[in-house]
């Protein structure tokens, strides 16, 4: 047995070496998907895009908020109900339960059914917390304000008002397009005459940036909040000026900055520049949005379970393992597997051990897997992996270009240097030609200056608080979702992708933080409904 095994193995190595190769990518692959959503960033900024969509949050917390606020959070399988005391000095408390959505309810013609199944598992949530005012009325003022994490693509016309565009994540419901979450919403809350204002529409990638910015002790240096979960996505800080889709003047000249949800998922869908792999083709056919959600499709856990699926079929059909898959085996079932299995296999010390191919064994439902069948299957996991996060990577990086923050790091550092230059040498006049360099210099700046926008940071667990000088440096990115926490490496693919883009490279990379944001799909929701309070008092 043991010489079946290793015959096996070695005569499958050129096809799981093509299956490899096929999820290689390179330096030049990064360049050109960063260079390619950068062009399409600067397009939604110009354009009515169904990406760069306005969140209208115009200003990120600084930790002193206060303030009690329920949220719901429906994304992925699940409807989360929390209960959000903010008490300040960047700390909360949360209350919460959590209801798996039925498929039925996902995948239905009617959008009723959902949001009476959220209004109902609210009001249920009230009763057992006793967090219900005694009497019921419909006055917003005498309500709880609630915020809605809606994690699916919605154009918002304010904070509290959207439509929804699209369904991802597998979830379609068609008579809701068109209509406004938060409306459908309080129409089901409004029938059961509950004391709740739906006050805010949050996406998952806003909360998490504001949620990072409210607990990080690093204020003002927060730039982004990165959903790498069952979905994917991104939330920044842009300038105001450069947000030109925005018909309002009057907007722009009262705020210098503005929260956008990237919804980059759905970037180049037409597919320029993205991986292309014979599985990536084979998922995007079979899934219900073929053609759409393209970067999400090779990048969320909800998809990467499925590339694996393909993968491991095809290469049980070839022969490559001596396991066999039992009949019941998820692998025989569409999106039978989950980003779980390859967070497992990266695992130190999983392969070749004897826990390690019973896991294997217990999670695809086989037998006889050998240490040969858990090498190959960590290989593959880990290239399906590794092209997820420096395609993270890439999105990321055109980013942190756009917001220009490293570009001012390197302006201010310059200004400085040109400061103490001029100390020193306050005798000798500055030469014409010299002067005109630096008028030069400056215009450049101011160009790029105007063309970018905000902060990012990625904090380590246990990382000492940076004193105000050197939180300047700081690009903080926020980060949530089962990949970034659970895949071990997941966060040095990112930073390889990072380093390979030539704006960014080993130094720009060295300043970015990745931190995770805590609950920012329900602290993030309760943040938004207070930053309602102050819009609309």
């Amino acid at each position: 047995m043991p010489s079946h095994g290793n015959t096996a193995a070695e005569s499958s190595q050129p096809l799981v070496q093509d299956i490899l190769q096929q999820f290689q990518f390179d330096s030049d692959d990064v360049r050109n998907v960063t260079r390619k959503f950068l062009q399409q960033i600067k397009d939604g900024l110009d354009h009515p895009r169904p990406w760069q969509l306005p969140s209208f949050v115009y200003q990120v917390p600084d930790g002193s908020e206060k303030g009690t606020f329920l949220a719901v959070d429906l994304g992925g399988t699940n409807c989360r109900i929390c209960l959000v005391d903010l008490l300040g000095n960047s700390t909360y408390k949360v209350l919460q339960t959590k209801r798996m959505v039925p498929e039925h309810l996902r995948i239905n013609p009617r959008y009723e059914p959902l949001f009476s199944f959220i209004a109902k598992a609210l009001r249920e949530f009230l009763d057992q917390h006793e967090v219900r005012p005694q009497t019921d009325c419909d006055s917003a003022a005498q309500s709880i304000p609630l915020g809605f994490t809606f994690s699916f693509t919605c154009e918002q016309t304010s904070i509290s008002q959207g439509t929804l565009i699209q369904w991802d994540k597998g979830w379609d419901i068609p008579e809701a397009l068109g209509k406004d979450p938060c409306a459908m919403l309080q129409e089901s809350i409004d029938k059961i005459k509950l004391p709740v204002q739906v006050s805010a529409l949050a996406n998952d990638s806003v909360g998490t940036l504001l949620s990072r910015a409210y607990t990080t002790q690093e204020h003002g240096s927060t730039l982004a909040g990165v959903i790498i979960g069952t979905g994917t996505n991104a939330a920044y800080i842009e300038r105001m000026c450069n947000v030109r889709r925005l018909p309002t003047p009057g907007t722009k000249r009262m705020h210098e900055n503005i929260v956008l949800n990237t919804e980059w998922g759905c970037f180049d869908d037409d597919l320029q520049v993205l991986p292309i792999t014979s599985y990536d083709r084979a998922l995007d056919a079979s899934s219900i949005n073929p053609g759409q959600q393209q970067l999400e499709k090779r990048v969320s856990g909800m998809y990467l379970g499925e590339l694996m699926r393909l993968v491991i079929l095809h290469c049980h059909e070839q022969g490559v393992f001596n396991m066999v898959l039992d009949d019941e085996s998820p692998c025989n079932r569409q999106y039978g597997l989950d980003s779980s299995l390859l967070s497992l296999l990266a695992q130190d010390g999983t392969v070749g051990c004897l826990d390690g191919a019973k896991a294997i064994e217990r999670v695809l439902s086989a037998h006889s897997v050998t240490p040969s069948d858990a090498r190959i299957l960590t290989r593959l996991a880990d290239g399906i992996a590794r092209r997820s996060a420096r395609l993270v990577g890439s999105a990321l990086g055109a980013i942190i270009i756009q917001s220009g923050r490293f570009f001012d790091l390197q302006s201010e550092k310059a200004t400085v240097q040109v400061t103490s230059l001029q100390t020193h040498q306050h005798d000798n006049p500055t030469p014409k030609h010299r002067k005109r360099g630096c008028e030069l210099f400056s215009r450049i700046s101011c160009y790029f200056k105007g063309f970018i926008p905000s902060p990012t940071e990625s904090q380590v667990s246990g990382e000492k608080t940076l004193n105000r000088g050197s939180e300047q440096d700081v690009i903080d990115i926020g980060v949530d979702g089962s990949l970034i926490e659970l895949y071990p490496g997941f966060e040095a693919h990112i930073r390889s992708a990072l380093r390979d883009i030539q704006e960014i490279g080993r130094e720009g990379e060295g300043k970015v933080r990745m931190g995770l944001a805590k609950d920012g799909s329900g602290v993030g929701a309760a943040l938004m409904a207070n930053a309602a309070k102050s819009i609309w008092p």
